[in-house]
């Protein structure tokens, strides 16, 4: 199911390394046939496949266009390192039935410096505690994977933020409600014991926006910002109950950028966002 879903709609990677090679091509002034005629193994069927993400770019094929555009190392490097997962063993090879877009989350998750999110009703997922999880994911319409398989999923994604080498640094902006949950005996309980643990890691800033705040962008609902070395290879994603798409436009991803800026103004500052956490869980005993 999952290479029938790939086939209909390019994950984000490909995309977006496809994006890089045509725009790469005609910075050169190179045409197709330029190309194919420096490059062994190249037509100009399988190129115009590349730079239209129609078929699974092979890193090995990507690097010699790169090479071949002369193309700045460290933004070769984030493209290739987005394609190297195709095959590779790892924690994500075990959960088949994850669809295109959680495999792009989880490898972009994986490559990225930075994760802006703003959470209008949920603790972000990378901070949840399995226990909140399990009530979050138990309660929404989709159900495949199993709850147990998403669970275990959002919980190895958060190795991300404790990897010993450059940990993914996470900005999250969480409305007060989001901290006043009704969920089973205990549950919320351990979730505000755990953010308040998470605050304390030198690369995660959490802010709490006040249920009294003034307007601001975030009322237009949740989503997350990925950075990357390369500032025009950031993304967005946006999330409802039913679907959920990846904002890839340069300007479009600028304007989430600004709004996130003035969620921030808006919201507590370091301190008091923490206090009102705690308070919170005062409020629990």
């Amino acid at each position: 199911m999952a290479a029938a879903q790939r086939a209909a709609a390019p994950q984000v990677r490909y995309r977006r390394a496809a994006v890089e090679l045509q725009r790469l091509r005609k910075e050169r002034g190179e045409s197709a046939s330029d190309v194919v005629a420096a490059i062994a193994g190249m037509n100009l069927v399988k190129l115009s496949r590349y730079e239209n993400a129609q078929v699974q770019l092979k890193p090995d094929v990507v690097k010699a266009l790169l090479d071949h555009y002369e193309c700045d190392p460290a933004l070769a490097e984030v493209l290739l390192e987005g394609l190297r997962d195709n095959g590779r063993p790892g924690w994500v090879a075990g959960y088949g039935d994850l669809n295109p877009l959680h495999q792009d989350l989880i490898r972009l998750e994986e490559t990225a410096v930075g994760n802006r999110s703003y959470e209008q009703s949920y603790i972000p997922g990378l901070l949840q505690t399995r226990r909140y999880a399990h009530a979050i994911i138990a309660s929404g319409v989709h159900q495949t994977p199993s709850v147990e398989e998403r669970v275990e999923v959002r919980i190895n994604r958060q190795a991300v933020l404790t990897r010993a080498t450059n940990p993914l640094k996470l900005w999250a902006v969480i409305h007060e409600s989001a901290l006043s949950m009704k969920v089973s005996d205990g549950v919320m309980e351990d979730q505000l014991d755990r953010l308040i643990q998470w605050s304390a890691l030198p690369n995660i800033t959490i802010q709490i926006m006040p249920a009294m705040a003034p307007p601001h962008p975030g009322m237009s609902g949740p989503f997350t910002l990925l950075e990357f070395p390369h500032r025009d290879l950031d993304l967005v994603l946006l999330s409802d109950m039913i679907s959920s798409r990846w904002v890839e436009k340069a300007a479009e991803v600028e304007t989430f950028r600004t709004a996130f800026d003035e969620i921030m103004a808006t919201a507590l500052g370091l301190d008091d966002s923490l206090k009102l956490i705690r308070e919170k869980r005062e409020q629990l005993k």
